[in-house]
């Protein structure tokens, strides 16, 4: 009888302990059940950037105001006149900007070195005397059947030295890159960037909508005016590749 009780108290300890293990697997798989479905809806909101890019006919090139007093309120962004070019470019500036510092890199994922073909733009605009850090992931815009959308910001590797006895210029950007299923990179495209140079200055703002359209605007300031250099407009292709409309 004895042997019986020790017996059952063994059993029912087993039973105990591995009921245990059982449900700790069975939280454990949940947690992450959880976080993979928490990865897979972090998706920013779109639109994304300044609807006025598509919108505004900026013309070739204009002088730049000699005083500009945002806090004056006849300084206002619907005044087109002959000033009204400088005030309309810095709104949609500002706002470029400010959208791209409130973005924060996530230094926990690899980083992603843009290729030449997508970079060479900027390269050339010094003769190639720039230096552009890697990418950072930021967050994902849209889950597609073939691809995932998905914004990263470049990293502040050489945000000390702008300018410096290297002669050299650094860019900041933001880019949309294209993954397949397998996590592999798709297609880039560089869709936000700004040098904050003194003398001569370039420029590119964007705007992406709903249906994943994105429309960018390249622009050149100097000390007396500011020239509209380039307008294009993307869709995404079925396949992920951007395509020029």
């Amino acid at each position: 009888m004895k042997k019986c009780l020790i017996y059952l108290m063994i059993v029912l300890i087993n039973y105990c302990c591995k009921k245990d293990d059982i449900q700790q697997d069975y939280n454990k798989k949940n947690f992450q059940t959880k976080k993979e479905i928490e990865d897979s809806t972090s998706i920013s909101h779109l639109p994304i950037g300044d609807e006025k890019i598509k919108d505004f006919d900026f013309p070739e090139i204009w002088d730049n105001l000699q005083e500009l007093d945002d806090t004056n309120p006849h300084f206002t962004i619907n005044k087109i006149s002959k000033t009204g070019y400088d005030s309309m470019f810095y709104f949609i500036e500002k706002n470029a900007n400010q959208y791209y510092n409130s973005l924060i890199l996530d230094k926990t994922n690899h980083s992603i070195k843009l290729p030449h073909k997508e970079t060479n733009g900027l390269l050339k605009l010094y003769d190639n005397s720039v230096v552009l850090d890697s990418a950072y992931y930021i967050s994902t815009l849209s889950n597609k059947p073939n691809f995932t959308l998905k914004l990263y910001k470049n990293g502040n590797k050489y945000k000390s030295f702008l300018v410096g006895e290297n002669n050299k210029k650094s860019f900041d950007y933001l880019s949309l890159i294209t993954f397949d299923k397998f996590k592999n990179p798709i297609d880039f495209k560089i869709i936000y960037y700004n040098n904050y140079d003194d003398i001569q200055s370039y420029k590119r703002f964007f705007y992406l909508d709903n249906a994943n359209n994105i429309y960018i605007k390249d622009f050149i300031v100097d000390e007396l005016s500011t020239q509209n250099s380039k307008y294009n407009s993307y869709k995404i292709s079925n396949n992920g590749t951007f395509q020029k409309n």
